[in-house]
């Protein structure tokens, strides 16, 4: 990223397309209609120079929530309180149809090519990604058939019928706070952002957090107390939605699954209260 000027950057892309850049650049059109207390980003131009894409975007202020925190500037209570409000404004925001036609993670078609509805969409990508990696999967998770066959049904039955824009990578690090710690820019979407059901994205915020230090599991477990407590998403739901994106991220970024997010993915599938929101 190379900044211009004091409003604009300069982003050149390796490995995406003028097309899928300027559908990006809708969805932030789109996106920038919602009433956020937020600033989100903006494509403003697209262009091709040497076979390479530069997108000028609109540059977004503050401090990411992490540096906010490690630098001692608020506490880790209110960390997760604004990361809260953040996930409560987006979960209000709405149906924006936009976000269906992005194609989520190294997906060459959109969410909801192969499907009508979020259940649907979600439980079909679990199936790609099965078939795609399942000589990975399969000795990393216990019982995998049952529980990809599990899960389709049961992503109908907790499905909250709400819609809304949806992150999908809602971390520290792309929420842009003020010098009092409110939120003023969320920022990195794509890898998982589409239109869908509001609890997915809790669930997986929550489980993002912190995914590796040696409190990560408390940290996660709490997040899930304060997002029943605040939002009223039932705690079966979010952990059913935990074990669609462990298992359909879990080869990411490494198809042989020799990488952290695999593993911390397969555990999760084998946690005891994920298998139980699963199979009961």
């Amino acid at each position: 990223m190379y900044e211009i000027d004091h409003d604009r950057v300069a982003k050149i892309w390796f490995g995406e397309s003028e097309a899928s850049l300027q559908r990006d650049q809708v969805f932030y059109d789109t996106l920038a209609g919602k009433p956020f207390r937020f600033a989100t980003p903006r494509i403003r131009e697209v262009h091709v120079i040497e076979d390479r894409c530069v997108t000028i975007e609109q540059r977004l202020a503050g401090t990411n929530m992490t540096n906010h925190l490690h630098a001692g500037r608020t506490t880790l209570d209110k960390a997760r309180s604004t990361f809260d409000d953040v996930l409560a404004e987006l979960a209000e925001s709405g149906p924006l149809p936009e976000g269906r036609a992005l194609s989520v993670m190294d997906e060459d078609i959109s969410l909801y090519d192969a499907a009508e509805d979020f259940p649907e969409a979600l439980g079909t990508l679990a199936e790609r990604r099965l078939a795609r990696f399942r000589q990975v999967l399969d000795p990393a998770v216990e019982e995998l058939d049952k529980k990809i066959d599990a899960l389709r049904r049961r992503l109908r039955e907790i499905d909250s019928g709400q819609r809304s824009v949806i992150h999908g990578d809602l971390i520290p690090d792309n929420i842009l706070v003020n010098d009092n710690g409110a939120p003023i820019a969320v920022l990195d979407w794509g890898f998982f952002t589409t239109e869908g059901d509001p609890v997915f994205d809790a669930a997986v915020a929550a489980s993002i957090f912190d995914m590796y230090s040696e409190s990560a599991l408390d940290t996660e477990l709490g997040l899930y107390k304060q997002i029943e407590e605040r939002l009223g998403y039932p705690r079966e739901a979010l952990l059913v939605y935990r074990a669609a994106y462990s298992l359909i991220t879990a080869n990411v970024y490494d198809a042989g699954g020799r990488d952290g997010h695999f593993a911390w993915c397969a555990a999760a599938l084998n946690r005891p209260d994920v298998v139980q929101a699963l199979l009961g």
